[in-house]
Formats: C-alpha cells, structure tokens, sequence
C-alpha cells in the first residue's frame, strides 16, 4: 500500500498560521479520502516557514467495487396492471445502465417502488485524487489571504510548487498556473537546488538531506535541546515559553541555537522587561542565573548552518542593545512623575465607547474592591491596599513603555514597578502587578490578598461592561478575551475561597456605569442575566476540566445560585457523595418524586401548606420529618456550607416521602385538598433544591 503524499509550497508564510492550516488539511484529508472510500493509515501532518504537507501511510491505489442500490419511479407507474413496464421503466433502466428485467419491486415506508442494485468497479487512487486535492488548497481557511500577479487564487503567501505522490506515482492537479510534480525545494541558503523524490516515502529523508526538518515536532525538540545545551555552557538556563519556541519553529527550516551577550549595564532594568523585550521584539530566549535572576545572555535560532555562527551573533548583538535602551529610555521619561500625578491623564483615555473613561473605571474599581474586602471579611491593611493599588492601577496604561505596543504586555507589572520607584508600600506595587492574573487558563495567580481582590474587580468591571453595551462574545469571536477574564474569577475565587453574591456586584457595577444614549440605553437586569448565563458556562468549564460528570453539573446550575465558589464546591461534594455513598440511587429516586409532581402544576406562588388540611397520619408524619430536615439543612449551609451534612439531612427524608406516596394521592379531586398536598411537594422541591435539582441525574 504506498503513501500519499500532498505538499504546498510557498512564500515564507506568518508562524500563527501554520500549526491551525496544518489541522485544517489532516481533517479534509481524512474526510476526503473517506468520502472517496479509499482506505488508509495513519495522516501524518509535516509544515516548515515554506511549506504545508500532509503524508497518508497505506493508502489504497484505487476505490474498492461496490454495488449500489438505486430507487426508481413508484412500482404502479412504472408497470401496468398486466406486469408490462411502461416507459418510465425502461428509461429508469437505462439512466442505470440495466436491463428493464433487472428492475425489482421493493416495499418502503414510504410506498411500493421500483428499484434495481448495480454493481459500480471502483476507480483508480489517480484519478479520483485530484478534484479533492484541489479542493483543500481553496478551502483552507487563513485570518487573511492575498492575490498575486495576475492570478485569481487566494492563499496565504503567493504558492511556488506543488508536490502530489501516491507512491512513485505523480497525481496530476494544476492551480495558480503551477503543476504538481516530484520536486520539492530544500533550503533557500544551504540547499538552493530542487528534490526530487523518487516515492511518497522518501519525503523526509529526502528533504533532511537538503537541510530541510520538515518534522515540525522533531524540530521544535531539536531547538529546545540545542538552546538548553547553549546556556549550560554559561552556567545559565535558557528561559523557554511555548509561545516563543512555536514562533522559532516556525520561522527556521535547520535551526542552530546561537548564544549571545549584552551590555551588563541593562540588568539594572527589571527582568520583566529585558525579557519582554528579548521575546516580543526579537523571538529570542533569555537565559537565567542559579539565581532566576536574567543573565546579560539571550539565545537567538538561526536558519543557518554552523559555519555561519559567529556572523549571525554578531549580527544580533548589535540589534539587542538599541531595544534595551529604548526599554531603558521609557523607564526613565516613565518614572519622571508619580503614578499618582498621572491620573489626572486618564480623564483624557477613553476606556470603552460610551462608558467614560480609564479615570472613570479607577473609580468604579475602588467601589467594587471595598465591596469584595467587606464580603470576604478583609481586614483593615488588606482594605486600604487594595483601595490604593486600585486607583494606581491603570496610571501605566499612559506610559511610554506601554504605548510600545510590542511591549504592551508589561501592563500591570510595570506598572507596580513604577508604583514602587515612587515610594508606594510594596504591597499596593504587588498588587498593581498581579491585577491582569490570570494570563491563560493554566497562567499562575495572584500571590496576595490584595492583587487576587483587585484582579477579580477589574474582570467583574471589564465583563459587566461589556455586556452592558452589547458587547459580549459571539461564536469564536471574543476580542476583549472576557471567557479568559470570566475563567480567571472563578480560577481566583476557587483559589481564595472567596465567596461573594456575583448577581450583587454585577448590579452594582452595572449601576455605576455611565447612562448611554436613550436609543442605546439597555435593560440592565437584562444584560446582568446575560452575564450570568455567561459565567455559568465558564463554571460549567471549569466542573468539566475538574472531571465532574456532566449530569452532575447540570444538576448544580439548575438551583438558584450566585456564587461562583459555592456552586463549585457542591459539585465537588455531589461527586464525592454519588461515589462513596451506596444510598446515593436511592435517595436521588426519591427526591425526584416531589418534583415531577408539583412542576408540571400551575399551582399559585403564594399558596401556603397549612397542617390543618393534612387527612393521613402520614402527612403530619412527613411535615413534621421535614421541618425538622430544613433546619438541619439550615443550620449545616450557613455555618459552615457542609454539604456532606445537608445530604445526610435529606437522606432522613427519604423514608417518609416513600411511605407518603404509598398511603397519600396527591392529585386527588378535592382542590383544597390537592391544592395543600402540591404544597408540600413544592417544599420538599425547594429543600432538595438547596443542594441540587435531582432530575438531571442520569442513573
């Protein structure tokens, strides 16, 4: 069975682009060659800067036979009542390439029709192949395309070969006036020349030997072993992020990790910021001291052989220290006033369109981080920081450093750094730093008390303003990053334990924003409930992330809630009890009882049990069981949210609910009657409620 080999060739394309491209061709390889009904083995996918290949092992040379059942006019017009065909069946006939004697009557549900079955050979791979390899180089789907020449082919960058083998064997397709060929390109530098590939198989070896790591994956490995293996020699260790090392990887064929140095000088300048400009203006890695300290060091990936080596950290040397000092020259025009005399220049910084601005958001942050301090039980020091690393908190945003946009990343932690040049408490400088934590879902967290409160506030201001004006994500698009910012509260307060009503500090941020125009003005309890369906799909994310089964998720957001930690913490307690506790079926049957009666009723809200209407001894046997569990149920959430111990409550009722539905119809004809019995089903509904909505447990 030969490989299938598939190359697009092209113009050094942009590094973000390659990796999703890359999925893009495995699944319509996959599904294409399925549809095709060749049969197949592993897709393996390969990309450098110039190119885009998938390789398929075992693919099959041509489409197995196949018989085909075909249906044909309705049996009545296609025979007369003497058997006779008419003419719609020979020409059904026909169409199929059968004689009329080959037609059968066939019995559907949807009447008696005629239909034959032909036996179809299948094709070869060749000549099948082309219209879906075709297709997939127009389908590709890239954040932006262009055109060039004369042509009228979209992509990413202009297309330069095309490479299309199933074995030994050429599969001919033709677009943007090229043809597909044998011939790859090596390296532009070191390996000008074409490849050949005599086979499908021969595509990694070939290229290797033209100084080509087409393995994506090998190559990024090979880049982080050299850049290791380069520090050591200085006793360092190179400072690797994911980001960073897929950007090289894709900006390389043959990488050689290259060491080089800088002038002492610039270690006086945070790490943060020497990093941040190694990685975000140049793509090179620090390099790191026992310490953690930076080293005056940084490793660049060349696209070169070794020979070259010297040539190209020379190069480097000389671009890295004009970055440091214009890194050097923000700090110093930054740090000539105090972040507390910048806030007058925040009046003049428009933080969303209609909603005022980056002074008005210090504002409303100072409001909401006092409301956080004084839910969680902050103390006074804790207050006063937070308070202050609040108003401080967006003074960076006016910075030279920052309107580098290279640079921008630095927000929050350059900030605090300046908050600590002007002699704030070191604590309000923290703070400041940690407000943007989390970066991504697995970024780390705030490390104090004030920075995790402050960090929660800003994400409460960003997302409540945001659905406050139609905002809000939609589909894949969230450019503001607010499903990142809703997963950072949760991932805090989880962190922290904090506990707060989210329906409270929604409304009162959303009452602190600015009125819009009339015609813009929206239903505030309305966009609130938008945020909240929000959030819970964020928790609801998280619970999935933790392994809690679905059912059990969904049986915790059914209740009425508020509280991003509470909700958490009962699902973790629901999954814990469902797996320890052999009671677990049993009871869940039982609390669903009360609720599948009294839902589906149009029973009054404000109808009240009253015990004088109960008839059975088992009814006041039942009320009595149950007053009793609500205040244990009572008693255990707001001391200490046990929920081991409200569970332990509800399970006492599973008895006299049992016992209930044997002696007592609820849905009697008497209404007062009915009436008073739907009245305890709905309190029984409630108290289970308090905990979880049973129905969605799937047993």
């Amino acid at each position: 069975m030969p490989d299938l080999l598939f190359e697009i060739g092209a113009e050094e394309m942009p590094a973000n682009v390659v990796l999703p491209a890359l999925d893009q061709m495995a699944q319509m390889m996959g599904e294409g060659l399925d549809g095709l009904r060749l049969s197949h083995g592993e897709i393996a996918t390969y990309a450098t800067p110039r190119r885009l290949a998938v390789l398929v092992s075992d693919t099959a040379h041509r489409q197995p036979d196949r018989e085909v059942e075909y249906k044909g006019p309705p049996a009545e017009r296609a025979f007369t009542d003497d058997g006779d065909p008419t003419d719609a069946a020979f020409g059904f006939a026909k169409a199929r390439g059968v004689d009329v004697k080959d037609l059968a009557v066939k019995e559907t549900d949807n009447g008696v029709f005629v239909s034959v079955t032909v036996k179809e050979e299948g094709r070869p791979a060749v000549e099948v192949l082309p219209e879906m390899l075709t297709e997939i180089i127009g389908a590709l789907d890239f954040p932006k395309t262009m055109r060039w020449g004369s042509l009228d082919v979209r992509f990413i960058r202009p297309i330069r070969w095309l490479v299309a083998m199933l074995g030994s064997e050429v599969i001919p397709i033709e677009i943007a006036d090229l043809e597909s060929s044998r011939v790859t390109w090596g390296h532009r530098v070191l390996s000008p020349e074409p490849v050949e590939l005599p086979d499908a198989a021969d595509y990694l070896g070939a290229l290797e030997q033209a100084h080509v790591i087409a393995d994506h994956r090998l190559r990024r490995q090979i880049i982080i072993e050299q850049a290791e293996a380069v520090a050591v020699e200085v006793n360092g260790t190179a400072v690797l992020h994911d980001e960073i090392a897929e950007e090289n990887n894709f900006l390389v064929e043959w990488p050689l990790c290259i060491l080089g140095s800088f002038d002492q000088r610039y270690l006086e300048l945070p790490d943060e910021v020497i990093a941040t400009v190694m990685e975000k203006h140049l793509s090179y890695f620090p390099v790191a001291a026992e310490s953690g300290a930076l080293m005056a060091r940084f490793i660049v990936v060349a696209n070169i052989a070794e020979g070259a080596a010297d040539m190209v950290r020379a190069g480097n040397e000389k671009v890295i220290g004009p970055r440091l000092a214009d890194a050097e020259f923000y700090i110093q025009a930054d740090t000539k006033i105090t972040p507390e005399q910048s806030l007058d220049k925040l009046r003049r910084v428009t933080f969303l369109e209609n909603l005022g601005t980056l002074y008005d958001k210090t504002m409303r942050l100072q409001i909401l981080a006092k409301w956080l301090c004084e839910r969680i039980g902050a103390d006074e020091a804790e207050l006063a920081t937070t308070q202050r690393a609040a108003l401080l908190s967006k003074t960076d945003q006016i910075s030279q450093m920052i309107g580098d946009t290279k640079l921008a990343g630095l927000q929050g932690t350059i900030g605090g750094y300046y908050a600590l040049v002007a002699g704030e408490d070191r604590t309000v400088s923290q703070a400041i730093a940690e407000q943007y934590m989390p970066i991504g879902a697995d970024s780390a967290l705030p490390a104090s008390m004030a920075g995790a409160l402050l960090a929660v506030a800003d994400k409460i201001d960003n997302l409540a303003s945001s659905f406050f004006v139609g905002a809000e994500p939609s589909g894949t698009k969230d450019p503001m990053g607010l499903r990142r910012q809703a997963h950072g509260i949760i991932a805090i307060c989880m962190d922290r334990r904090m506990h707060f009503s989210l329906d409270d500090i929604i409304s009162l941020d959303m009452g602190l924003l600015p009125d819009l125009p009339d015609e813009q003005m929206p239903d505030i309890a309305e966009a609130a409930a938008r945020l909240k369906v929000f959030i819970a799909a964020r928790i609801e994310n998280f619970l999935q992330a933790a392994e809690v089964s679905y059912d059990v998720i969904r049986a915790v957001l059914a209740t009425s809630w508020d509280d991003a930690v509470d909700i958490i913490e009962r699902a973790e307690a629901l999954t814990t009890i469902r797996a320890e506790d052999n009671e677990f079926e049993p009871a869940v049957d039982t609390a669903t009882r009360p609720a599948n009666i009294v839902r589906p009723s149009d029973l009054p809200a404000d109808v009240q049990v009253d015990a004088k209407l109960f008839v059975e001894p088992i009814e006041q046997h039942l009320w009595d069981a149950y007053q009793e569990c609500a205040e244990q149920v009572v008693a255990a959430l707001s001391d200490r949210s046990d929920y081991l111990a409200v569970w332990e409550a509800l399970k006492g009722l599973r008895e006299p609910i049992d016992d209930y539905f044997i002696q007592v119809m609820v849905n009697v004809e008497d209404e007062e009657l009915r009436t008073n019995r739907l009245a305890v089903m709905r309190e029984l509904d409630r108290l289970y409620l308090r905990l979880a909505d049973f129905s969605e447990i799937v047993q």
